[in-house]
């Protein structure tokens, strides 16, 4: 789309005068008016110029500056030893030890830069790739991590599952053994209280003879009677004796004694596992080692014959993130 603001003649401009451009020299970088133009063709030094219609004229996206970004002045100089523009000051300052010093209007005149401009579109598409394979590889990393992180999910889960069965299986086998030693311990207890109960039962029947039975029998009858329950309290008091050697008599208490090695496992078990990162070098080599030639041409410095610019890149990229 051709720019809706209308461009101004250059050279009219220079001369106070605002004037519409008719046409866009590519070499002089600035419009021309039908008048400005007619000289533009006629003059030896600009007949050779890229033009084109106005209309046609698209304007670039971004400005590229002529100036010097350090100094301000006019890029108007050029260093083959460092392969760059510069501007007087920098000359002075920065590169008073160099040689083959050259205005840069002749060294751009020399230059091919349909050939330097497809270099650095190759070095671009490098770049491109490279930087494409990284964003693939990247995504593919966090799907992969993903996926390990549902992994460990999984196997916690296996384990802990592992876990709970086996301590189920534990807490049945304990709760079994307690109900037996209980039933065991209540069945003796149990039978200790009937046989205990059946001779309360006969002592209240002799309470009942002393107190019924003998006062209206003879002496005699008195006598046998008395000597008779006497025997049996004798026989009574035996029993209650040997309780102490009757196992069935004694208290019983249920007692678990703990396994140490439960409360050692518990605290040797810090964690379920040890989780760490693994990082592997990705393979950030372009296919092409890309060099922009500049194939600049000069009689007095054989420096400059078929000079090659070589734009290099360092890409740091930060691959903890």
């Amino acid at each position: 789309m051709a720019s809706s603001k209308p461009i101004p003649c250059g050279p009219c401009i220079e001369g106070k005068v605002n004037t519409k451009a008719d046409i866009w020299c590519y070499n002089c970088d600035e419009g021309l008016c039908s008048t400005c133009s007619g000289h533009h063709k006629r003059s030896k030094g600009t007949r050779d110029h890229k033009i084109i219609g106005i209309k046609s004229y698209k304007p670039s996206v971004q400005v590229i500056e002529t100036q010097c970004d350090k100094h301000g002045q006019q890029l108007n100089l050029y260093c083959p030893s460092h392969l760059m523009p510069c501007c007087d000051q920098c000359i002075s300052k920065s590169h008073s030890k160099c040689t083959g010093i050259k205005s840069l209007a002749s060294v751009v005149e020399k230059t091919k830069i349909e050939k330097s401009k497809e270099s650095v579109e190759k070095e671009i598409n490098s770049i491109l790739q490279l930087l494409g394979k990284i964003v693939n590889n990247k995504s593919q990393n966090i799907k992969r991590g993903e996926q390990e992180y549902e992994s460990i999910k999984e196997f916690i889960v296996k384990i802990r599952n592992e876990i709970d069965k086996h301590l189920t299986h534990l807490e049945k086998k304990i709760c079994s053994e307690a109900d037996t030693i209980l039933n065991e311990e209540k069945s003796k207890a149990t039978d200790l209280i009937t046989e205990i109960e059946e001779k309360q039962k006969n002592l209240k029947k002799m309470q009942d003879q002393l107190h019924s039975v003998i006062p209206h029998a003879s002496k005699l009858q008195s006598f046998l009677g008395v000597h008779q329950i006497e025997q049996k309290v004798h026989q009574c008091q035996r029993y209650i004796d040997d309780l102490d050697k009757d196992d069935r008599a004694k208290e019983f208490t249920i007692k678990m004694k703990e396994n140490n090695e439960v409360e050692k496992i518990i605290k040797k078990l810090g964690s379920l596992g040890e989780l760490t990162v693994v990082k592997t070098d990705m393979d950030l080599k372009k296919e092409t080692s890309v060099r922009r030639e500049a194939q600049v041409e000069s009689q007095e410095q054989s420096n400059i014959n078929n000079m090659t610019i070589n734009i290099e890149k360092k890409i740091k990229i930060n691959m903890e993130g």
